[in-house]
Order: structure tokens, then C-alpha cells, then sequence
């Protein structure tokens, strides 16, 4: 793990000054669990982002499609060199190949671009989805492989386990981890386990993967594993921490649950334990008052069997802080606000869930279009660097019984964020899903007064053509746009992507595919 303060050294995320002696970022790559079934396919999407946001006019991608064994079975080479919507589909990479397409296929995609340009992040704005007609689920880059020593390093300053995501383990729901290994061998892969329960018992244990061979695709089912977990977990979402001996790769995982009944999945990616970072670099010192310590803006989806949940895992750095919730309608007007809805003690280690649809009901809140603030306040002067929480989103009484399972941080109060101008921002579109984008103009400053002038630009998949949009966000309010909005359902066909500059710094967004059969899929913005 690299620590928080390194990870702003080195992208200048907060106009921090870099490193005199970092070394330029001229590949950047990402790789992927990919499935192809009776039930679903794969495919991966992007932006040509490198022109819009780098100005870089060329980029060379290269992509890899390897076998669950790690064999290479195919590579291709393209130029990316147009700011326009980019995909590649895991059917298409298998015809090339002449795999029988009534077969079932388990391996991986690698995608790596190379430039002559510095691209800050070794990680690119990737999309992996899980589609057929009825569903989709998406995340964004997970795992790499490292561009070499150097990076290796940087990134395992410290060791901890991968955690932070629902776990469901019933007659109908499985949950899984999957990863692709790195460019080493691996005698015995070993995962140490910590699961926690809604009630916050604990169980642990561990297993054993045996040989994992250089490149090879993983897909573990805990239930094959933990013989007790359906019984543990007891009908309800749990959490679990993983701890392991991988290496040679960037061990963000493909997590999730799939669902028998109606043969769909929903994932997300794993993120950090903290529960054991403790020193200095794990924390963030209050600079002034004029910030909250971290805060972050959620969407608040509760009509029409709608339902929205805030999970807080047992992942976070010791600390002693309490949770502050406020809720603003459509004009920015504040509806609710509890300065101490929630106490988090240290080294308590609880697997807690906020359903806003109950605080909406309690509480006769308006039901038009809402938005939350969720706002931390440590107890002392070093707050946790890293928050991570999980949203829920999701449709009752469908047949699909999965919601999205987002993984976010709280941005913390940092007085540099106000020396930036602006922001750019970027997500993709997929049409024919029922989707929102939703934006909010929410800050950690805490008497944020600012109006968010907003451009917005659309990309599509069949050519360059594209056209703006601009819009106004009141300070504490948030937008959602439909596919319906700007005839975009006119202008995007299948696929595209729509990239936001905002005149403040502050502005953040989600995106949502709320599907008919109930599944619902997102993440949050680029």
C-alpha cells in the first residue's frame, strides 16, 4: 500500500509540489478477470481521455487475451488518437481466436498504453462490465501488473489485507473474489481470512489456493472454502478481509456476489484494511477550521421500490470519530441534519449500515430528488486518511435481488483543493440501461456558498462527433441526467461517455444503470 501523502506527491492531485526525482508515467495498464457463460459476457470500455485531459495526440494500447492457465492467445495492437468512445468485447477477441462461442470461457485481459508523454497515473480510466440483455455490472480499474521495480516498491510500503465490500452466502447468493496473478509464480497461494457478520462477530480462518502459475486467473467462491459461512452470515450481508501472499501485482480484487435464480452478478473492487495502519502517514492533521476533517456526496435513490444504503466497514484506521449526516433536496435547500448520527470508536471494528430510506420515513422527508452530505469529525487533531465506505443502491421486489455495491473515500478537508480552479471529470454512458448520471456540488469547506458552472461534453463509440451542454449547480445540491436529456438517446446509440469541467474543484458524480430486471450497476466518476 502506498501511504496517502505519497499518493498526492505523486499525482499532484491537491497542487501539491512533486518529486523532483519521480519518474515519468509512460505506461499505464490495467487487467481483468473476464468470464464468457451461457448466462453473460464481458467487455471493456474508455475514453480517449489522454487527448482532452494530457493533450497527448497519440497513445498505443496493447491488448492481451490469456487464458485462465495465463497462456497468451491473443494480442493485438491499436492507436488510440481520437477523444471518442473506445470498447473492446470479449466476444470479439474470441471469434479472432475461433473459440467455439457455445463454450464457457475463464481468462483475462490485459490493456496497456504506452506513450512519450508523462500520464501521471499507472493506472488508466478503464471500465470492466458483465452484461447480456438483462443486466450489466461495471468497476473501474483494479489490478496491474507493475511497470517495474521501482513502482513495485512504491506500492508495497506497506502490507495490509484487502477488504471493504458486501459478502451475501444464501441458497440463491454466492459471493466471490477474483484476481489474475502477476508475472511470478506462486507455490501456495494462501489468503488469511477475517469475515464479520451484520451482528459484528467475527470469524476467521484460512485456505489454501495451491499453485498459482504466472498470469492465471483466480475465481474463488468463499462457500467452497468456509464451510460455516452460510450459517455465520445468517441471511444477511457481511463483510470479509483478506490478507495474502501475492506478488508481482497490483492486488486490487474483482469482488461480488452472483445470483442463481436470476443467473446475473454485481461486483465492485476490494480496497484497504486500515485497521492496523497506525502510523503517522496513516492519519491527516487538521490544518484549520474552515474544513470539515472528510466528507463526501451520495445520491439518495428511494422511490419506485428504490433503496439506498451507506455500509461503514471494519476497515478504518484507529480512530475516534463521530458521522454526521446531512440531507439537502433538489435546490439545495438542508432537509435533515444529525451533527451526531453515528459514533465510530476505536478498535471497535463494526459492520454498520445507514438505510436512508428508514431516515426518510422517520423523519417525513420530502420525496423528490435527494442528496446526502456525510461529513466525519475526528475527536482529535489526526483524522484517518483514508475513509472508505460502500453505497448501496438498489430495487426491491424484482428479480434481480443484487444492488450496486460502490466502494468510495471521503475527500479530506484540504485547504490546497482551494488553490485548484477547477475540475475535470469523466464516466461513461451505456444506453438501453435506464441510466443517471447524478452530479453534486458538495464541499468539505463548511460555509460553501459557490455555484458550480458546469460543460458538459458527449462522446460516442460510432465517430468523433460531439456536442456540449452547460449547467449551473447551486452550492449543496445536486443534478441527474437521464439518457432522455439532451436527446442523448438520439446521439449515443449503444455506447459513449460524457466528460465534466467544473469552474470549483468540488464537484462530484456517480453514474447508474437501474436495469429492468432490478439489477442495478454503477461507480463512481473518473
Amino acid at each position: 500500500m502506498k501511504s496517502y501523502y505519497q499518493h498526492l506527491k505523486s499525482t499532484k492531485e491537491f497542487g501539491e509540489t512533486q518529486n523532483l526525482i519521480k519518474k515519468p508515467i509512460l505506461r499505464s495498464s490495467g487487467i481483468f478477470p473476464v468470464v464468457k457463460n451461457q448466462h453473460y459476457t464481458s467487455s471493456i470500455h474508455f475514453l480517449g481521455y489522454w487527448l482532452l485531459k494530457r493533450n497527448i495526440s497519440e497513445v498505443t494500447s496493447v491488448i492481451t487475451l490469456r487464458s485462465s492457465d495465463g497462456n497468451i492467445l491473443l494480442r493485438k495492437i491499436e492507436s488510440i488518437n481520437k477523444a471518442k468512445a473506445f470498447a473492446f468485447f470479449l466476444d470479439n477477441l474470441l471469434s479472432e481466436i475461433n473459440f467455439d462461442t457455445n463454450e464457457n470461457f475463464i481468462g483475462s485481459i490485459e490493456i496497456e498504453f504506452n506513450t512519450t508523454q508523462d500520464m501521471v497515473f499507472p493506472y488508466p480510466a478503464l471500465v470492466l462490465e458483465y452484461y447480456n440483455e438483462q443486466f450489466n455490472t461495471c468497476v473501474h480499474t483494479l489490478g496491474r501488473i507493475y511497470n517495474d521495480f521501482e513502482d513495485m516498491k512504491e506500492n508495497s510500503e506497506s502490507q495490509v489485507p484487502e477488504t471493504g465490500f458486501d459478502i451475501h452466502e444464501t441458497e440463491d447468493l454466492q459471493s466471490f473474489l477474483s484476481f489474475v496473478n502477476g508475472p511470478f509464480d506462486n507455490s501456495d497461494g494462501y489468503i488469511e481470512y477475517v469475515i464479520t457478520n451484520s451482528k459484528s462477530e467475527k470469524l476467521t480462518g484460512n485456505l489454501h489456493l495451491g499453485i498459482i502459475n504466472p498470469f492465471e486467473t483466480k475465481i474463488i467462491f468463499f462457500n467452497k472454502y468456509i464451510q460455516n459461512l452460510s450459517k455465520f452470515l445468517d441471511n444477511k450481508p457481511g463483510s470479509i478481509s483478506v490478507k495474502h501472499n501475492f506478488q508481482g501485482f497490483y492486488p486490487r480484487f474483482l469482488v461480488g456476489n452472483i445470483q442463481k435464480s436470476f443467473p446475473s452478478i454485481s461486483f465492485t473492487h476490494s480496497y484497504y484494511d486500515c485497521t492496523s495502519c497506525t502510523s503517522d502517514s496513516d492519519y491527516w492533521n487538521r490544518n484549520n477550521d474552515r474544513h470539515f476533517d472528510s466528507s463526501a456526496y451520495i445520491p439518495v435513490f428511494h422511490r419506485d421500490n428504490q433503496f439506498t444504503n451507506l455500509i461503514i466497514y471494519p476497515n478504518l484506521p484507529p480512530s475516534d470519530l463521530t458521522l454526521q449526516i446531512d440531507i439537502h433536496d433538489e435546490n439545495g435547500s438542508k432537509i435533515f441534519s444529525d451533527e451526531n448520527f453515528l459514533e465510530i470508536k476505536n478498535n471497535e471494528n463494526k459492520l454498520l449500515k445507514i438505510n436512508f430510506n428508514e431516515i426518510i420515513s422517520k423523519f417525513s422527508l420530502p420525496t423528490g430528488n435527494l442528496a446526502a452530505h456525510i461529513i466525519t469529525n475526528s475527536k482529535n487533531i489526526k483524522i484517518p486518511a483514508r475513509m472508505k465506505f460502500g453505497l448501496d443502491v438498489g430495487i426491491s421486489e424484482q428479480s434481480s435481488k443484487l444492488p450496486c455495491n460502490i466502494c468510495f473515500n471521503t475527500r479530506m478537508g484540504n485547504p490546497l483543493l482551494e488553490n485548484k480552479p477547477g475540475s475535470f471529470h469523466w464516466a461513461p454512458i451505456f444506453n438501453g440501461r435506464n441510466y443517471v448520471l447524478t452530479l453534486g456540488n458538495f464541499s468539505s469547506l463548511k460555509n460553501y456558498q459557490k455555484e458550480a458552472n458546469l460543460e458538459l461534453n458527449f462522446y460516442r463509440i460510432e465517430d468523433s462527433e460531439t456536442f456540449t451542454e452547460k449547467y449551473s449547480l447551486k452550492p449543496n445540491s445536486e443534478k441527474r441526467f437521464t439518457i432522455n436529456d439532451f436527446k442523448l438517446n438520439d446521439f449515443i446509440k449503444t455506447e459513449g461517455w460524457v466528460t465534466i469541467k467544473a469552474d470549483t474543484p468540488y464537484i462530484q458524480g456517480y453514474y447508474f444503470n437501474l436495469n429492468s430486471s432490478g439489477l442495478v450497476s454503477g461507480d463512481h466518476f473518473f
